[in-house]
């Protein structure tokens, strides 16, 4: 009889002191909550700006290469737009567009969404008929005050290559 008694003992014991794998409904409701909050928190992202820096290197032919440097200051988590056009005489319209919405991860990298639309003007060797355009929307990883070449386009119409290449730096307050 003792022994019976003993095991029942023992095996009450083990099933108080083991947990049961449930949470109390307490504590399971208040990480629900927790989690629910911390998107609201950060959803507006840090109160740091990014200074983005894209850089378009157009080559046609031998020679130098024409480059344009469009350069953004995003908040955090914000978006940035630049629309800019202009014309020249027998050369058509030129036009860079660039959106921009930068992330600071907790890495400490920098996740970028970057649109981007560019109509160079035309070379001596494109048709005056003829245009081109170059058109990308792009999600990367940069590491700050690091240049990454983000892509390379070969125009479809003539010799010209288009290299786009980005840079984000954080701006501390």
């Amino acid at each position: 009889m003792p022994r019976r008694y003993a095991t029942a003992i023992l095996l009450a014991l083990l099933a108080i002191a083991a947990p049961s794998g449930q949470e109390p409904a307490a504590t399971a409701a208040d990480k629900q909550k927790a989690a629910a909050q911390a998107p609201e928190a950060t959803a507006l992202g840090q109160p740091i700006n990014i200074k983005l820096d894209l850089t378009i290197t157009d080559q046609t032919g031998p020679g130098e290469p024409l480059r344009k440097t469009v350069t953004l200051v995003v908040a955090d988590r914000s978006s940035g737009s630049i629309r800019s056009s202009g014309s020249v005489r027998g050369q058509g319209s030129v036009q860079i567009n660039v959106d921009a919405r930068p992330q600071i991860l907790q890495s400490g990298s920098i996740r970028v969404m970057l649109g981007m639309e560019y109509k160079p003007r035309l070379s001596g060797n494109d048709n005056p008929t003829e245009s081109s355009t170059l058109t990308e929307q792009i999600g990367v990883v940069l590491h700050p005050g690091k240049p990454l070449i983000v892509s390379q386009a070969a125009d479809p119409a003539s010799d010209r290559k288009i290299t786009v290449e980005l840079t984000a730096t954080l701006l501390r307050p």
